[in-house]
């Protein structure tokens, strides 16, 4: 059984009001009122939320079409990382470093590869963790099984600072 429950919203020109299945509007034009009334609600229960779901698509687009997966990074994270899991015969056609603040760390060094060979599509001498910036790479790799692809990050001796996103373009 419902309780009737009565809400007014108000602004400089109009007036809400809510009770039980009623809704009035009521609008105000060169001084004059007009009312607006429905009593076409219907009444909803709101339960719980459920549990998340598992993740869909990424929803970005690269190049030609492929999908693209986006991953933030920093000097002090754990890795290697897995940026997304590359399918079976699609291709890994470009990987992106972009650099949002310069690595102080001696030696600073990031590879995107697989557990095989860690930088088979960004070695660490085609980027530069110490410049802001961005570095690419057009790898067009394409693995044989479902393979993990991994973000390894050096941050460098006496690192404090350092921190970009990762691109990868797969094919859809």
């Amino acid at each position: 059984m419902a309780t009737d429950v009565q809400v007014i919203i108000q602004d400089d020109s109009s007036q809400i009001t809510v009770q039980a299945d009623v809704i009035n509007v009521v609008t105000i034009h060169d001084d004059q009122q007009v009312v607006v009334e429905d009593t076409s609600i219907q009444t909803i229960s709101v339960g719980e939320q459920g549990p998340t779901g598992a993740q869909g698509p990424i929803g970005l687009t690269g190049p030609a079409g492929g999908a693209a997966v986006e991953m933030s990074f920093s000097y002090g994270d754990a890795t290697p990382a897995t940026i997304a899991t590359a399918v079976a015969g699609k291709l890994v056609y470009g990987v992106g470093v972009h650099i949002k603040v310069p690595f102080d760390g001696v030696g600073a060094a990031l590879r995107v590869g697989d557990a095989g060979q860690l930088d088979r599509l960004m070695a660490a001498t085609e980027n530069d963790p110490t410049q802001v910036g961005s570095s690419t790479t057009a790898p067009a790799y394409a693995y044989g099984v479902n393979t993990a692809v991994l973000l390894s990050v050096t941050p460098g001796a006496g690192a404090t600072q350092g921190s970009g996103i990762i691109v990868l373009y797969i094919q859809s």
